[in-house]
């Protein structure tokens, strides 16, 4: 099975996510619970009052936190209805950029470097200054692993928001991060990928010149590492222990992510779904 389609919807798909065999995705003002083995629709809400392509959501145990531009909604999971709204900015200069949580907070970045903490308990909001620079995506495992504009990797203490040790892996714009164990692999605008030892944030092996224009980490399956570059319509497999090039495969969209074997990408309205084992193995 390679890019055959699950789910085709009445709108663009915006988002897309999955949390065990439920795909969430927004399409539109809505958004839809998918069954992730047939496709069907299992539930659909219009909760957002307008189109916007600034949003962008995780999934907790129980809620769903949407960012939208400066605001951020808790969604509750079960009936995708609203149940608190923050405003944590006003304008372009202090939109939320990227989002995280753990068991008692959820962690939103603000442009230009700010920082804001809720308690879930409470909903209480407080605002941390912690980096000379806008974080564009964050990991939250013991500490917050955060990549910023300057092309640093940061590490966060959780208790009181203060930046422990960083490292300058790359020239700028640290865009996209995936944790595995011990190893946190670092995309960048600048072209390159790395390797780095979570604890020391020592490079282990990196690659430059991955693709010709900007790209992300879809995930990591067996000894492979998967980017995906929307502007030149590719995706690459790389060898995961030297970051050394597989193969190319002609094909990519914003939105793509691995599930165990499978990956899923958004094409328009679509959703597809590719078996790994015969996109990578076999294909």
């Amino acid at each position: 099975m390679i890019f055959a389609s699950l789910v085709e919807l009445e709108n663009p798909v915006l988002r897309l996510k999955k949390a065990g065999d439920i795909l969430y995705a927004i399409a539109g003002k809505e958004l839809i619970k998918i069954d992730s083995s047939t496709g069907r629709v299992i539930q659909r809400e219009a909760i957002f009052p307008k189109d916007s392509k600034t949003r962008k959501f995780v999934i907790d145990k129980d809620a769903i936190y949407c960012r939208d531009f400066c605001r951020l909604y808790k969604i509750d999971l079960e009936t995708l209805k609203i149940n608190n709204t923050w405003e944590l900015g006003t304008d372009l200069s202090s939109d939320i950029c990227a989002l995280g949580f753990d068991e008692d907070h959820v962690y939103a970045s603000i442009r230009n470097g700010g920082f804001a903490v809720i308690q879930k308990a409470t909903g209480e909001v407080k605002v941390y200054s912690v980096s000379e620079s806008s974080i564009w995506e964050m990991i939250i495992s013991d500490y917050i692993y955060a990549g910023n504009v300057a092309g640093e990797l940061l590490v966060i203490d959780k208790h009181d928001i203060k930046v422990l040790k960083k490292e300058a892996i790359h020239k700028k714009n640290l865009k996209s991060l995936l944790l595995v164990g011990d190893v946190i692999y670092t995309a960048s605008q600048d072209l390159s990928i790395a390797k780095v030892d979570k604890n020391t944030l020592e490079t282990i092996a990196s690659h430059k010149r991955c693709h010709k224009k900007m790209f992300y980490f879809a995930g990591i399956w067996r000894d492979f590492l998967l980017t995906v570059s929307p502007p030149c319509g590719e995706m690459k497999i790389w060898n995961e222990p030297d970051l050394s090039l597989y193969k190319p495969i002609w094909r990519g969209t914003w939105g793509s992510f691995i599930d165990g074997d499978i990956l899923y990408e958004i094409g328009g309205n679509t959703i597809y779904c590719s078996n790994l084992n015969d996109l990578i193995a076999d294909g």
